[in-house]
């Protein structure tokens, strides 16, 4: 009976060896999860509220402002300021003969006489320096 036995379980294990699985045996693919698109659709209309909400609440009308209130004394000494910062004088070439004299002043060559800008006029060119008149004050310059 052992032989038997024996014979019996050596044809079960080849015939488990030799067992091709078929389509049934497979398990069912899983659908895929479809939360992560709901959350992403979700997130976006969250984020057009906020944006709707913020853009009702800004003013329509700008704040009212306060004047500034700045003595003369202060605008003086800032448009005096302005003024020497924008001269730069880079060459004076002086020459017996008042025709023959020049002055560069921010790359531009000027005559005795010429306009620089509105209110600033080359007066007169000397061997070292330069006088310019800004609207009725003089004002010496090196280069």
């Amino acid at each position: 009976m052992s032989t038997i036995l024996d014979a019996l379980k050596k044809s079960e294990q080849e015939r488990k060896l030799n067992d091709v699985p078929t389509l049934a045996d497979m398990p069912a693919p899983e659908e895929p999860k479809r939360w992560p698109f709901f959350a992403a659709i979700a997130a976006c209309v969250a984020l057009l509220i906020v944006i709707a909400v913020l853009i009702m609440r800004l003013p329509s009308e700008p704040a009212p402002t306060q004047p500034v209130v700045i003595s003369n004394e202060s605008l003086e000494q800032q448009t005096e300021q302005l003024a020497n910062q924008e001269i730069v004088i880079n060459v004076v070439s002086y020459a017996e003969q008042a025709e023959q004299r020049f002055v560069m002043i921010n790359g531009k060559m000027y005559r005795q006489n010429d306009f620089v800008r509105p209110g600033l006029k080359v007066v007169e060119i000397k061997q070292q320096s330069v006088i310019l008149n800004e609207r009725g004050r003089r004002i010496e310059r090196q280069p």
